[in-house]
């Protein structure tokens, strides 16, 4: 294994204690949580360096510069909350609170549809974010999010035990839609005590298993099921062991059925056994060639760890789970960080224009083995779940920077006209023509507004 030199970590915090005055944040804050103290300061740099874009008012959905999706822009905030939940602060509030959207909202801000496991982070954050403040309002979106998605994306023709389609082509299913909203439909029904989420959960979780889309002797995820309603043989990604514990976790506390939290430590085993490399660092199977989805993968992972974490009545398994998460906390600092003075002197990136704040540091750029290549909002997002995860119980947050939500401006609203997308990005607009996206490189914009 690489030596983890604790030293340099020591290093790290001592300058930024002490030389650091402008800092929102530090380890007195946390009663010494290292992890806690990383968390606020990768949080405060993704904020500072990436929020928010200056085409914000192309989209109806709160956007942070530089992401790649519309997926990408819920994704993030269950860690946001996470932080706030985890080390008892309010930091950012008003953002998390802010990014609450209809359903139609949600829909339009897409455009002209979206694929049925994009709306499901936008379900799964809501459905957390209810869960931490209790704020109505999100709790109806991300009903709204399942039962829209059931309505429009399960088959309803029940081929091969029915299952979500991918998109609204319904040429294929693949695993991590169904994982998403069983976890879902598992969380809403533990929130609301609505029993036809709990029939709805009981048939996902049947289709996962018809189609074995867990893997009986390695416990590893497959990727999708065929049309022959079998598995089909293609593993890897990370978020799909994640997003299947998170599951498991929520249908045990429905249910106490041990046999999910033992389930749920064989996948997390699995994919921790399959996705550490020689150095005892955790590596996303397309690491170092990720593309910007697969970027979040690994951060998607540990948040949902620390859910089973939660729940483990096993001291030994806990502590080995946190020893791990500790390890690569340690691994990212020393390998894949850059916090120069000046700043500038890191390679970050700002795909939609200039920050609104001063940009400042940490950051952490996606291969967490490093070397540290560029900084941008996903691996940034990815770094700040794994310090999330890895705050201690009880962690509470003290003094005056707890509670720090500095006011952003008001988005712009654009139009295709204000060339807004980025110059290799055709602007697509769409009935009824108060509503735009920007196309990927490789697409173009046809008569109907879609990208193709």
């Amino acid at each position: 294994m690489k030596k983890i030199c604790i030293f340099y970590v020591l290093s790290i915090l001592l300058g930024q204690i002490c030389g650091n005055e402008n800092s929102t944040c530090s380890t007195e804050m946390f009663d010494g949580d290292f992890n806690a103290y990383m968390a606020c300061r990768t949080q405060f740099a993704h904020q500072s360096n990436w929020f928010p874009s200056p085409i914000a008012g192309l989209f109806s959905y709160l956007i942070w510069n530089g992401y790649d999706g519309f997926w990408e822009n819920g994704c993030v905030l269950e860690p946001m909350v996470n932080f706030i939940a985890y080390a008892n602060n309010t930091r950012y509030i008003n953002v998390v609170k802010a990014s609450q959207r209809e359903l139609y909202s949600l829909l339009e801000a897409y455009g002209p549809y979206p694929s049925f496991d994009d709306m499901g982070w936008y379900g799964l954050s809501y459905s957390r974010i209810y869960e931490v403040i209790g704020e109505q309002e999100f709790l109806q979106s991300a009903i709204d999010i399942f039962n829209w998605a059931w309505k429009t994306g399960w088959d309803h023709t029940y081929r091969c035990g029915g299952g979500f389609w991918f998109d609204n082509n319904f040429a294929n299913k693949e695993t991590i839609t169904n994982t998403e909203f069983l976890q879902l439909a598992a969380k809403l029904y533990r929130l609301t005590k609505n029993n036809d989420f709990l029939v709805k959960m009981d048939q996902i979780y049947h289709y996962i298993l018809r189609n074995k889309l867990i893997n009986e002797t390695t416990y590893l995820i497959n990727d999708g099921a065929t049309s022959k309603c079998k598995p089909n043989q293609s593993y890897g990604p990370t978020y799909l062991p994640g997003t299947m514990i998170g599951s498991l976790v929520e249908m045990y506390k429905i249910s106490k059925n041990k046999s999910h939290i033992d389930l749920a430590n064989k996948l997390a085993n699995a994919a921790i056994l399959n996705s550490t490399n020689i150095t005892g660092i955790f590596t996303e199977y397309c690491d170092p060639h990720c593309n910007r989805d697969e970027i979040l993968f690994k951060g998607i992972f540990v948040r949902n760890l620390r859910y089973l974490m939660d729940e483990l009545d096993n001291t030994d398994q806990r502590n080995h789970y946190q020893d791990w998460l500790d390890f690569n906390v340690k691994a990212i600092i020393q390998f894949n960080m850059c916090d120069k003075d000046p700043i500038s002197n890191c390679n970050i990136t700002f795909q939609d224009g200039p920050p609104y704040f001063n940009v400042t540091g940490p950051v952490f750029s996606p291969d967490w083995n490093g070397p540290f290549t560029y900084g941008a909002p996903e691996p940034q997002t990815a770094a700040f779940d794994l310090f999330v995860a890895s705050i201690k119980p009880g962690t509470t947050c003290k003094g005056i920077f707890c509670s720090y939500d500095p006011s952003y401006p008001p988005p712009q609203t654009l139009t295709c006209g204000s060339h807004p997308c980025p110059s290799n990005e055709e602007c697509c607009e769409y009935s009824p023509y108060t509503s735009y996206t920007c196309c990927t490189p490789d697409q173009k914009c046809n008569k109907q507004g879609i990208c193709v």
